[in-house]
């Protein structure tokens, strides 16, 4: 009788039945948060429409396209291994960091600040937001234990952030520096990094954001319109006073869609940086709970990618991508409700801006692409039998 010999071996194909086998609650959060990103949109931006392009669709449709590019992407960067990325992270980091300097010099300029192009369609800013986590989880990924040494650790990795935030301030856009700056060091902390480097490196960038705060001559004047309503709140900016008002008109259940009055005037860029405020005037607190139920299904779910990931990479890639959109968007709310001096952070997948929403969604391909990687990992592995 002839001897049978089993050999187990990992197949190379996916089969298309596991192509499908993604996170389909984080799928479903940001479908919902979507949604009423879109219908916020339209609500916000068709009277800047009729004003100033004579065309009450313009940023809708603007937005319809950064849409439906986000949404390809997001499918496309789901149908590769997501290791693939560990060997690109450094020439996308170098192609970045070429574009934040590129703007510097050709960006338009608007309200201040040279952040983009075309518009404000492409702001380099948004694509380092994505680009420094990917690179800081291969290169945190590669040390080890190492990290724990301020050799291999704390010094490489503060210039490695530095430069980034430095080129980003250089526009100016201290929000987006700091929150890149926040994200990045709860990454290091996570990867293992020793308590006493997160003390110091934490104690430095603090005192070193607090400077540029006041350093630089609009986020002194932020500063101080912030101190003043926190004396007297009577005394708030006109912004701030204007998010309050909305918030304040929505109630428990909101004056109704599309009813906003704040968006007519009052509130500056109620389309970008004022939208949870208008969500909140037209939606109620029922609506704003409804959205902020739909991101922390978002954040659970990343979290629970990232705890599931086989690697080190995956972990720190689905973590930092997960804190990067909660704390974005908490520090849009925090601004909203006047916790936090005012800066310009959009709430990801709500605000309007083709940069953030394409790629928010191509980071959401990249945790849709991790949790579907767990399942393939768990699949039934084929048995050849050799007679």
């Amino acid at each position: 009788m002839a001897n049978v010999t089993v050999i187990r071996k990992k197949s190379s194909r996916v089969s298309p039945t596991l192509r499908f086998h993604f996170d389909y609650w984080l799928l479903l959060a940001v479908a919902g948060l979507l949604v009423i990103g879109m219908l916020m949109v339209y609500s916000t931006t068709f009277d800047y429409g009729l004003r100033f392009k004579d065309d009450a669709t313009y940023y809708f449709r603007r937005q319809i396209v950064a849409l439906v590019i986000g949404l390809a992407c997001l499918l496309i960067v789901m149908q590769f291994d997501y290791h693939i990325l560990r060997r690109f992270s450094i020439p996308i980091m170098a192609l970045t960091l070429f574009g934040l300097l590129f703007v510097l010099f050709f960006g338009e300029s608007f309200l201040g600040a040279q952040r983009g192009f075309y518009e404000g369609s492409y702001q380099p800013s948004e694509v380092a937001k994505l680009v420094t986590i990917l690179y800081i989880a291969h290169w945190l990924s590669t040390k080890g234990d190492r990290i724990k040494l301020v050799t291999y650790g704390l010094i490489p990795f503060s210039i490695i952030t530095g430069v980034i935030c430095a080129l980003i301030v250089q526009q100016p856009d201290l929000g987006t520096a700091g929150l890149i700056a926040i994200v990045s060091f709860t990454i290091f902390f996570v990867a293992g990094a020793d308590w006493r480097q997160f003390a110091i490196a934490g104690l430095v960038g603090g005192f070193a954001f607090l400077f540029l705060a006041y350093a630089l001559p609009h986020a002194a004047e932020r500063m101080d319109a912030y101190t003043t309503a926190l004396r007297d709140p009577e005394q708030a900016s006109w912004h701030v006073q204007q998010t309050l008002i909305a918030l304040g008109r929505g109630g428990i259940w909101g004056v109704g869609l599309g009813e906003s009055a704040q968006k007519f005037g009052p509130l500056p860029l109620a389309h970008t940086d004022g939208v949870f405020a208008v969500l909140g005037e037209e939606l109620g607190l029922f609506g704003s709970l409804i959205a902020l139920g739909l991101l922390i299904m978002l954040i659970w779910r990343g979290l629970r990618t990232a705890r599931l990931a086989r690697d080190n990479f995956g972990f720190l890639l689905a973590l930092g991508i997960t804190f990067w959109l909660g704390y974005q968007a908490l520090m849009n709310v925090a601004v909203i409700t006047a916790v936090i001096p005012f800066t310009g952070i959009p709430f990801p997948f709500l605000s309007y801006g083709g940069s953030s929403l394409v790629i928010s969604l191509i980071a959401i391909g990249i945790l849709l692409n991790i949790s579907r990687d767990q399942a393939i990992q768990k699949r039934p592995q084929p048995v050849n039998r050799n007679p």
